[in-house]
């Protein structure tokens, strides 16, 4: 629950991250590249994070926090919004609303952001093969992220946010497994 609770802030916040971008204030592209900055920043720093998500420290700390670091990397509109956060007691939720922020850039744009695990290398013409395939299919620009994992014997598994079809040997076997014992 409160995680569904985090998600729905954290889908406001991107939200107006997204309207920053649509009044030209912000390329869209910009925002995504600070988001980017600030996420490693903060990737590389934990005590950077505990001192913003802190309720012991002070918000005029903490802004003068966010001031200091990311006062090169980010543009001040999204320093403004990184002070917001921490006002609002939200910094905590910063992973949250880029991972919002950029699905919902993805949608404006028409991507589709897709995984593809095999279990073997895949060469670059069964890249290409399955781009278009999926481009085609989904009416869609496609970035693909391939992983390899070795346990599915052969096939293919497709992931696709909370979508995920499994045209692996092993889910074959699992599932023949299953109707044997029925």
């Amino acid at each position: 629950m409160n995680n569904d609770k985090n998600i729905l802030i954290a889908q406001r916040y991107a939200e107006s991250l997204i309207e920053f971008g649509r009044d030209g204030k912000l390329s869209y592209m910009s925002i995504s590249t600070d988001l980017a900055n600030v996420l490693t920043i903060i990737s590389h720093s934990k005590d950077l994070f505990e001192a913003l998500t802190n309720p012991l420290v002070t918000v005029a700390d903490k802004k003068a926090i966010v001031d200091k670091v990311f006062e090169q990397d980010v543009d001040v509109l999204v320093k403004n919004f990184l002070k917001l956060l921490v006002e609002k007691n939200r910094f905590n939720l910063i992973c949250d609303i880029v991972k919002v922020y950029n699905s919902l850039l993805d949608d404006i744009n028409e991507v589709a952001r897709v995984e593809v695990v095999s279990a073997v290398e895949l060469n670059d013409m069964e890249k290409n093969s399955i781009q278009d395939k999926l481009a085609e299919k989904l009416n869609k620009q496609i970035s693909i992220k391939y992983k390899i994992d070795e346990s599915i014997i052969a096939g293919l598994i497709f992931k696709m946010g909370d979508d995920i079809i499994d045209m692996s040997v092993a889910h074959k076997l699992e599932d023949y497994k299953k109707a044997i014992i029925k």
